[in-house]
């Protein structure tokens, strides 16, 4: 019997004194999901219930840990946010952004022939991108598979599960014919027990992509395990052509090149996969170059000053997936487009996501154009304002004097940009406990600001204001 079974969580429970459990969202092959309330911050969250065993070794729960503590520090939209990983008495938990949205398993449901190519080709281009940003970090998947990928309300399509796989193997001590991983959609070496790698999960995703086209995965699943094995380590797939004539060409020949029996026959990295993934014009999903992307920029950025945060934010994906795959993820309209999403998600209280695109943004433009550009004020302004928004001034307070330092040396003491950062950083000042320094930092520009432009003006009400609230408080 697994803990999980014998810690019978319910509704109402709390886990680790901070999640209230709300109502369970479903069992798969590797725990319980729970939508859940995060007291502390107070916003919904997804935990996922870990099973162990009885004699499960600690060993493997302090792997996981950091196994899930790197999980957390990957930065792409395209991967599931990880906020926490906690253990409760007997039970270990995984804490996790809760997404809106259907997954690849539900979709295919209402496919049965396979997604028009196009959509296919935009949604295994995303998931590419996700993985290309893990496996630079060393992270490998291992069980990439349509019930683990997410088209989540708002464009992107997530993965989900990183490091899960691996856990449930090790602590359910699987050996013979149980395999780490699903295996429709194991890699052979997988079925083998060799190492893996970042190839391993591109020979699952050339499964996932398969059946994205034709409905079906490459192999038969309804002979026994023992068949499927035989066919991913010595049967060719079809080309899917077989099943669907209209498919292009050269995105057939990439789907199996990823299904390669030998890691070294497939392509070399998702960057390769992404850039074969590109459309041509012979008869593919018609080319980056014919999406409207600066149409869908401009609209997006109407209803983004008209405040229609939610209509603007699927638009702003949907560029910066096209940007991505035609420009690369470090492009300056990339990284702009990157940047909107991230804006966009803070004012849709949204936090939690935005963080780790500003952050990737900043460490970008930093690179490209130095500290002190006012594109890249304006990022290290974003992220400051996002963790005020996640309640976390005395980490905001350091980005803030920073911006409103460099802002009054780039831009002038008294441009707006430099007015707003200010008083922000007064704010946190204040916040946390600086009444002294909040005082000064709003006393050296409010005179100023009223001599040159009056009582009235915008900047020099912002401040007044900000210094009544520090002087109040």
């Amino acid at each position: 019997m697994s803990v999980v079974d014998a810690f019978m969580v319910r509704q109402g429970r709390e886990l680790g004194g901070r999640y209230r459990m709300e109502r369970s969202l479903g069992r798969g092959g590797m725990g319980e999901v729970w939508r859940a309330l995060d007291l502390r911050l107070e916003r919904p969250v997804a935990v996922k219930l870990l099973p162990l065993s009885d004699d499960t070794d600690p060993a493997l729960v302090a792997r996981f840990r950091r196994e899930a503590q790197l999980a957390a520090g990957l930065q792409h939209p395209g991967i599931t946010v990880v906020h926490d990983i906690d253990q409760d008495g007997p039970l270990l938990f995984l804490v996790m952004e809760l997404l809106t949205g259907r997954d690849l398993r539900r979709v295919l449901a209402e496919h049965p022939g396979g997604l028009p190519f196009a959509r296919a080709v935009h949604i295994v281009a995303q998931v590419a991108s996700a993985l290309g940003a893990a496996h630079t970090r060393g992270v490998v998947h291992r069980d990439v598979k349509p019930s683990n990928l997410i088209e989540a309300d708002g464009g992107w399509t997530k993965i989900c599960d990183f490091g899960i796989a691996r856990f449930a193997e090790s602590s359910t001590n699987l050996t013979g014919n149980s395999s780490l991983g699903t295996p429709v959609y194991m890699a052979p070496e997988q079925f083998e027990g060799h190492a893996v790698d970042g190839r391993t999960d591109l020979y699952s995703l050339g499964c996932v992509l398969f059946e994205l086209l034709t409905g079906r995965p490459p192999f038969p699943s309804g002979k026994g395990l023992s068949v499927l094995l035989y066919h991913h380590l010595h049967i060719s797939p079809d080309d899917p052509r077989m099943i669907r004539p209209d498919l292009p060409a050269e995105l057939c020949e990439l789907v199996l090149d990823l299904l390669a029996k030998r890691p070294d026959d497939r392509p070399a990295d998702a960057e390769t996969v992404l850039r074969r993934l590109r459309p041509s014009s012979r008869g593919r999903p018609r080319s980056t170059s014919e999406v409207p992307v600066e149409e869908w920029h401009r609209k997006g950025l109407e209803l983004f000053d008209a405040q229609d945060y939610a209509a603007a934010l699927p638009l702003f994906q949907s560029v910066l997936t096209e940007r991505t795959r035609r420009l690369g993820s470090d492009h300056e309209e990339t990284l702009t487009s990157c940047y909107l999403v991230a804006a966009t998600l803070y004012y849709l209280d949204r936090e939690a996501e935005a963080l780790p695109l500003a952050e990737q943004v900043l460490a970008a433009r930093i690179g490209l154009l130095g500290p002190e550009h006012p594109t890249t004020l304006n990022v290290h302004h974003l992220i400051a304002v996002v963790r005020v928004g996640l309640g976390r001034p005395a980490e905001a307070l350091p980005g803030l004097l920073y911006v409103t330092d460099g802002r009054s040396r780039v831009l002038g003491p008294y441009h707006e940009d430099a007015v707003d950062s200010r008083c922000l950083a007064a704010t946190c000042l204040h916040l946390v406990g600086r009444r002294d320094h909040a005082r000064q930092l709003l006393l050296e520009i409010v005179g100023p600001l009223l001599r040159l432009f009056g009582p009235d003006d915008p900047r020099t009400r912002q401040c007044q204001e900000t210094l009544d609230g520090v002087m109040a408080g």
